[in-house]
């Protein structure tokens, strides 16, 4: 569907940052809680990201703006380098963007497909 190409490229950019998530330890050093942290929050903002792109349904869009919420916490609230706090806090806010616009999108196209809900 023409209409998906805005959600797709959110989608395909989102599940980008949960991969990116998922390798900074091997960038950036990370060890305990906020190890275990980012990679569970990475794998949730992939699978969601690539749920999203086959799934026309604005709950993976929810997911990935709470999980965006919960990166950027624990940013602060976990112990890591500056280095590993502002990689969390960008990748937070770009994630936050990006499933807002999806969720956007997903919700604009199925109000078009039905408009009397």
């Amino acid at each position: 569907m023409k209409d998906l190409t805005q959600s797709r490229i959110a989608s395909g950019l989102t599940a980008v940052a949960g991969i990116w998530l998922l390798l900074t330890p091997l960038v950036i050093s990370m060890t305990g809680t906020a190890l275990t942290s980012i990679f569970i929050t990475g794998g949730v903002i992939l699978l969601a990201g690539l749920i999203q792109m086959i799934w026309m349904n604005v709950i993976p869009s929810w997911v990935n703006l709470l999980a965006a919420v919960w990166l950027f916490i624990s940013a602060f609230a976990l112990t890591m380098s500056n280095g590993a706090a502002w990689n969390q806090v960008i990748v937070a806010v770009v994630t936050f963007v990006l499933a807002a616009w999806d969720e956007v999108e997903v919700r604009d196209i199925y109000h078009r497909m039905h408009p009397n809900v």
